[in-house]
């Protein structure tokens, strides 16, 4: 769209400064835009600040954390943000972000996203909704990408949305979310789940969303003070706008600065109210949504940097602040009941026919508070013991129970065109477009990873017959999203998603036979040449944690009744986090596991089956843990997966694994798992690379790593070489707070048969220091000694192989006793 051509949407709101693409964003750009807001706010008087303009409610909000939930149709149900932490891809990431940031910015929505909270609790959730996986480097990376594509496209004439970056801070399940208090020392905030955080504010993110739970930072420049995180002074004053650098407004997520019966003895906090608003303003808080039940009346408290704030938030942008308010926030009762029609852009209602993933007594009236629907639950089952409170209402009724599609097989579909810089702009029929739905496909089958393929059974020949088994394999409405807020609206709501029966058929596939059985199994699958086994976990949600990382016992036992009988079983799985497959592996021929594919579920995952148009060369972005015994009880779970032995005792909520969290536990345990953290097969298995001539060079005070990439394989793939690396062991701190190695680079880069590949990694001075919270320190410092840099495919084997390492010491600003990096944010620490 050129810039003479553009028409902004709802010019009321948010309006362009200019058409031209923002510049490059950085701390001089910052400052800039600084005084521009601060030039704005003295020109008014301190009445015009004070008020609950500048404290709640306001902005025009697209909800969804990645689709615009308002703008019916302007977004179509991509995959899950966690598809792209484990496709590894950067620049998949920058293109898909093209879109996002086009279906916000057009009708000038702010983006209540991106969610990048660190996994530390397997059993979240809402992994779903996150980039980061278990690792902050992948997230930090992840962000940094999105980040630069946002101020980039602005160049095509529409400036980027405001983003959200979300959640702030130690807000690791979902399990207690609002009541809970994650003590914490500083070295671990800064060293684990600062990292996305900071590369977003890098990247120039106009808010920060700070989260439900309560904080307690123990070390550094903290007080130990225990306040929720939206009220406290410790992380949002101290760390986030002081020692980052964030010159953008701190928004509260949704009614969570009420006080929970556990906040009591917290700052600003009596149970059953709401924080004081003078002790939020003076913490950081600058912006209550969605209503103002904290800010209401407005404070003086930080007003004027409250504005201009709130001012430099949308000049970053390239947009400008005006006095709309958000749509509910002149409701006293965050999400009031409404009497509109399902998804229409009235005010939000309570919804009917949702569960309430808050589990309250339904004296509390939480369904009024409730961000959470869940449209594919009954009644009954909404009622059940710890599931949530049924609220009624006029949203659509449950979707319908899987069962065969009934339909034709597709014709078959000619390879795409190659994907334009950005999809044609089709407004609210973008949900349908053709060329988001392929960048769609494309992203769930990159992202798809190949954990086993015996006697290269991947890819498929479209020759081959199919038997499908399993209740989602043809079901009519797939389950390929999570429960929440991250997922309303109505692409993933109302537009059912495609099964793998239609997405097979759709690449010419002839002989694709459905469940006919009981079980889900199927009468044809002794005579097929190959049997597909499609699985899907109990769907996660915001609200609740997952009761398990397992299979259900139904999906278990048909995958044993074919894989034990001798046949060839391949089994499809979407993911909503880690999984525990140790209990049925062991036999099957194949594993290819996805991540919430949204509406192009079941042709994305045919894609990666046949390694059609695209290849499936994802990695995990987890560890997948390894049971401790065969039949694996929910105690034998419990007992193998990290933090499962603290659930109990509440010990959980301590944080004192502190950065042993993911594969860097799993390490320290020596506990052996299935599959480890950035596993994946490479071209389906068809070679094992080889990583040789590891160096490292110097370019000024950067340390550059390179490693040469080769195999001699049938085929050409997509390999993702993984750099790890060990600190010398002379750093101070206690076990705990020193993995023995973290990753500190990856790529993703093409190796042909015969012809070797370089892949390259910088690390910075950042990269080679340590968060010192010591008494008056709370400063980075840069680790003299000898680091060690391994290069592999994954956190495990790129260990092993002493070839692929190298050694180095960096050139730390001072010449002895470590030395201090300024603590603006550089990157990734």
């Amino acid at each position: 769209m050129s810039c003479s051509g553009f028409a902004l949407v709802l010019a009321v709101v948010v309006r362009l400064t200019s058409c031209h693409e923002l510049p490059f964003f950085s701390s001089r750009e910052a400052d800039s835009v600084w005084r521009k807001a601060e030039d704005i706010v003295n020109g008014m008087s301190p009445g015009d600040y004070s008020g609950e303009h500048y404290a709640c409610g306001s902005g025009n909000w697209g909800d969804s954390g990645i689709l615009d939930e308002w703008d019916s149709g302007r977004s179509p149900c991509w995959p899950g943000s966690l598809n792209m932490a484990a496709s590894w891809d950067t620049e998949l990431m920058e293109r898909w972000s093209v879109e996002t940031a086009n279906e916000f910015g057009v009708p000038g929505r702010g983006q209540l996203g991106p969610g990048m909270n660190v996994a530390r609790f397997a059993w979240n959730g809402r992994l779903g909704e996150y980039h980061s996986g278990e690792d902050p480097y992948l997230g930090a990376k992840f962000m940094e990408a999105m980040m630069g594509a946002y101020r980039k496209s602005s160049g095509t004439g529409v400036m980027p949305p405001l983003q959200v970056a979300k959640h702030f801070i130690a807000n690791t399940m979902e399990r207690d979310r609002t009541s809970m208090t994650a003590k914490i020392d500083e070295r671990t905030l800064f060293e684990v789940y600062y990292p996305p955080f900071i590369a977003a504010i890098e990247g120039g993110v106009s808010a920060i969303m700070c989260s439900y739970n309560l904080v307690q930072c123990t070390s550094g420049m903290c007080t130990s003070e225990r306040a929720y995180a939206c009220a406290n002074d410790d992380i949002l004053n101290k760390h986030l706008k002081q020692t980052m650098g964030f010159k953008g407004i701190v928004m509260s997520d949704w009614d969570a600065t009420k006080c929970q019966p556990e906040s009591a003895g917290s700052k600003g906090c009596t149970p059953g109210h709401y924080v004081d608003k003078h002790v939020a303003a003076s913490a950081g808080l600058d912006l209550e949504m969605p209503a103002c039940m904290t800010m209401q009346g407005g404070t003086e408290v930080k007003a004027k940097e409250r504005a201009t704030r709130m001012w430099w938030a949308y000049l970053v942008q390239g947009r400008h602040f005006g006095r709309a308010s958000f749509r509910d926030a002149g409701l006293r009762e965050a999400y009031a009941p409404s009497v509109s029609a399902p998804h229409s852009n009235a005010t939000r209602g309570t919804g009917g026919g949702f569960c309430c993933w808050w589990p309250q007594p339904p004296a509390q009236n939480i369904c009024a508070s409730c961000v959470s629907k869940d449209f594919n639950f009954q009644q009954a089952s909404c009622n059940a013991a710890d599931s949530g409170t049924w609220c009624g209402g006029d949203d659509p009724a449950p979707n319908p129970s899987p069962n065969p599609s009934p339909s034709p097989a597709p014709s078959p579909t000619p390879s795409p065109a190659p994907l334009p810089e950005r999809c044609p702009d089709r407004g609210n029929n973008n949900y349908k477009s053709s060329c988001k739905l392929q960048l769609a496909g494309r992203i769930v089958t990159e992202s798809t990873v190949v954990l086993k393929n015996e006697g290269e059974v991947l890819p498929l020949s479209k020759h081959s017959s199919v038997a499908l088994i399993g209740s989602q394999a043809c079901a009519s409405d797939p389950l390929a999203i999570a429960g929440g807020s991250g997922w309303n609206g109505m692409a993933c709501q109302d537009v059912h998603k495609v099964n793998l029966k239609d997405g097979i058929s759709k690449l010419g596939v002839g002989e694709v036979s459905c469940p006919d059985q009981s079980d889900h199994g199927n009468s044809k699958a002794g005579n097929a040449d190959v049997i597909v086994a499609v699985v899907v976990p109990a769907k996660a949600s915001e609200g609740s944690d997952r009761s398990t990382l397992q299979l259900s016992s139904e999906d278990t036992q048909l995958i044993r009744k074919y894989s034990q009988a001798g046949h060839k079983v391949i089994v499809a799985m979407n993911a909503p986090g880690p999984m525990i497959t140790s209990t049925w592996d062991a036999n099957v021929a194949a594993i290819a596991i996805s991540w919430l594919p949204g509406q192009q579920d079941g042709r994305g995952i045919a894609l990666a089956l046949y390694g059609e148009d695209y290849e499936a060369s994802g990695r995990l972005p987890f560890t997948f843990p390894k049971c401790s015994t065969e039949q694996c009880t929910q105690a034998d779970e419990l007992a193998s997966v990290h933090l499962g032995d603290k659930i109990a005792s509440g010990q959980y909520l301590k944080f004192e694994e502190k950065a042993l969290i993911g594969y860097r536990w799993y390490h320290a345990q020596g506990l052996q798992v299935s599959y480890p953290f950035g596993f994946g097969l490479f071209a389906y298995g068809s070679a094992t690379v080889a990583y040789t001539s590891v160096a490292a060079t110097f370019k000024g005070d950067d340390v550059e790593i390179t490693a040469t990439l080769s195999h001699s394989g049938p085929r050409a793939g997509r390999d993702v070489p993984q750099l790890y690396l060990k600190f010398p062991a002379s750093i101070p701190g206690d076990a705990a707070s020193k993995p023995e190695w973290v990753l500190k680079g990856f790529t993703k880069v093409l190796v042909e048969p015969g012809k070797p590949a370089t892949a390259g990694f910088s690390l910075s001075v950042r990269d080679v220091s340590y968060w010192d919270d010591g008494p008056g320190q709370s400063k980075w410092v840069c680790a003299q000694g000898t680091f060690k840099a391994c290069v592999g495919a994954n956190a495990r084997d790129a260990i092993l192989d002493e070839a692929a390492c190298t050694t180095f010491a960096p050139r730390c600003p001072a010449a002895a006793g470590g030395a201090t990096v300024a603590a603006a944010p550089v990157a990734v620490p």
